[in-house]
């Protein structure tokens, strides 16, 4: 089911992650994909750790079941990863972050969109001391104490 496009962010992987847990952080992203109608856009390297995160959480299965569902909502678009390869490896030969976060950010930076990540993490906020990066960087947890679900 594809739905119309709404305002676009790059969403990190944690962010998927915590939508699979039920946490209040995944309650969060749900709301604003589903009920603000935000489109979240990602990369395969992505899909590829979120496999692999939930089948150490859950099992194989679940976590394919899961992954399937979340791309069958229409919510998410899959970029493949040629589109930032360049500006990942450039990204990640100047800052101390990993590579998968390099893609996610290139992503945002190449599309001009903001860049979602769940919770802060100690090599993405060193580098964000050192040097902004090419799109806006936000973090979930930085919204949990304002959030009210709206069922």
């Amino acid at each position: 089911m594809k739905r119309e496009k709404g305002e676009s962010m790059v969403f990190d992987t944690s962010v998927f992650v915590e939508m699979a847990s039920g946490s209040k952080l995944g309650g969060m992203a749900y709301d604003i994909l589903v009920k603000e109608g935000l489109y979240a856009i990602t990369t395969e390297l992505n899909i590829a750790e979120l496999k692999y995160i939930l089948c150490r959480r859950v099992s194989w299965r679940s976590s394919l079941e899961k992954v399937n569902k979340l791309l069958q909502s229409g919510y998410v678009e899959v970029l493949p990863v040629s589109l930032f390869e360049d500006h990942a490896a450039l990204l990640k030969c100047n800052r101390a972050i990993s590579i998968i976060d390099c893609f996610t950010i290139s992503a945002g930076e190449v599309l001009g969109v903001r860049t979602l990540f769940a919770k802060h993490e100690e090599e993405l906020d060193r580098e964000l001391r050192k040097k902004p990066f090419g799109t806006e960087i936000l973090f979930l947890e930085d919204w949990i104490d304002n959030y009210s679900s709206r069922d």
